[in-house]
């Protein structure tokens, strides 16, 4: 957890910490006085390793933090205990985060309690397996071994997400799939790592870590350098919304509203979170296709427009696709952008393709591009009342409009979670144009 905003949901985020923190206590409590199975140079050297992992933190894209103490934390787990695990990690926890990095202490308390859980709950399983802490066994405990590792790891990934989704939000469960779900591969990979030097430290004792070391610091740079991509790609693409300000900035303010519309929609047709962030990205950049000169006269045009004017202004979603197309990663947010004018009854263009073709991204973003451009001025004409809005849109459903996206975004406005995003009056929007001239 990265950010000390107050709660969403105070009172569930109160019971959830109560009781995290409740059942950290009793595991210690109940543990209280059992001697560590290995001998003090490994609770030595194992908190070293786990404070210098807590000094290096990954930031996660939904919010919160990540270390590679995972890879320290399995074979202390199964040479000392979970009681010395925990101990060990919860000092690191307060030395780093709390005297250090100097973390809001709720958190810093949060954290080294979800360590205590793991420990404790990764214990059992391996016990429960016919696993015994001291001794570690390969192959015969191969299952004991990885159903430990997946514990720990599930135990811990789901306290962050619990966390982060009733301080920040969305759900606990988005949180997991935006943190975790997309980068398994590297958390499994540190589980894996933290087994073997388990059996490597077993086999020919400490020195036998030094085989392991390399693969466990290129695992865990591999995994910021994944982490950071992500976070890059999306910088790229809202620096693809500013090349817009430049050219139109009611392009680039309508291509904004829309993406919030879009995410929201997704969200409430319970998309998964990587196809979230397509759809995001897609609205980001929808409007790309239009950076052309030949758009600007039609865009800013007060009356009808001619057939050559129509016939320019629907080639833009093919255009916009081609640009973002050339990013490898955006391949499939150049489909949803191609799409997001195409209409269940094959009325749209570039294609005049039909309901069961369009990508479901398109269908969310057609909608949502729609919402906004009735809610928002236009060169002719004034916005119109959310609820005239509403209406054509009901209107339209499965003809114009996606039906299903339709029903969505009326029960979300029903119950308050589609709230309109302020746009800029047609007086401002003049404004900026001149701004935006004078500075080219």
């Amino acid at each position: 957890m990265s950010r000390s905003e107050p709660p969403r949901r105070p009172f569930l985020f109160r019971l959830y910490y109560l009781a995290v923190l409740a059942g950290a206590a009793a595991l210690v409590a109940r543990a209280w006085g059992t001697p560590p199975a290995a001998a003090w140079a490994v609770a030595g050297a194992g908190l070293l390793l786990l404070v210098l992992a807590e000094l290096a933190p990954v930031r996660l894209p939904g919010g919160g933090r990540m270390t590679a103490g995972t890879m320290v934390d399995l074979p202390l787990l199964l040479l000392l205990g979970p009681l010395w695990t925990a101990a060990l990690d919860a000092a690191a926890a307060l030395v780093v985060q709390g005297l250090v990095q100097r973390r809001p202490w709720l958190r810093v308390v949060h954290n080294a309690a979800i360590y205590v859980l793991g420990a404790f709950a990764s214990a059992a399983v391996y016990e429960r397996l016919g696993g015994e802490i001291g001794v570690v066994e390969f192959p015969g405990g191969a299952l004991a071994l990885a159903a430990c590792g997946l514990t720990f790891f599930l135990v811990n990934s789901g306290c962050v997400s619990v966390a982060i989704g009733l301080t920040e939000g969305p759900s606990p469960w988005r949180i997991w799939q935006r943190n975790f779900q997309s980068g398994i591969l590297h958390h499994l990979s540190f589980v894996a790592l933290g087994a073997l030097a388990a059996v490597v430290w077993s086999a020919i004792g400490a020195w036998g870590l030094l085989l392991v070391a390399l693969p466990m610091l290129v695992s865990r740079h591999a995994f910021q350098i994944s982490v950071e991509l992500r976070s890059d790609l999306k910088d790229f693409v809202r620096t693809l919304t500013e090349v817009l300000e430049e050219v139109d900035p009611y392009t680039r303010h309508h291509s904004v509203r829309v993406s919030i519309y879009a995410v929201r929609l997704a969200r409430g047709l319970r998309r998964p979170e990587p196809e979230v962030d397509e759809i995001e990205y897609a609205a980001l950049v929808h409007d790309l296709g239009k950076i052309g000169p030949q758009h600007q006269f039609i865009l800013q045009k007060p009356g009808s427009l001619s057939q050559e004017e129509q016939r320019t202004l629907r080639a833009h979603p093919a255009a916009g696709a081609e640009i973002v197309a050339k990013v490898r990663t955006l391949k499939r947010v150049a489909e949803i952008v191609r799409a997001h004018h195409e209409r269940p009854d094959g009325a749209g263009y570039p294609f005049g393709l039909r309901a069961d073709d369009l990508p479901v991204g398109s269908r969310i973003l057609n909608v949502a591009d729609a919402f906004d451009a009735m809610t928002s001025d236009r060169p002719y004409r004034r916005a119109l009342p959310v609820a005239a809005a509403l209406q054509e849109l009901e209107r339209g459903a499965g003809t114009q409009f996606d039906d299903a996206t339709v029903l969505c975004l009326l029960k979300l406005h029903a119950v308050g979670r589609f709230e309109l995003v302020p746009s800029p009056s047609s007086e401002d929007l003049q404004l900026l144009r001149l701004r935006t001239r004078v500075g080219t």
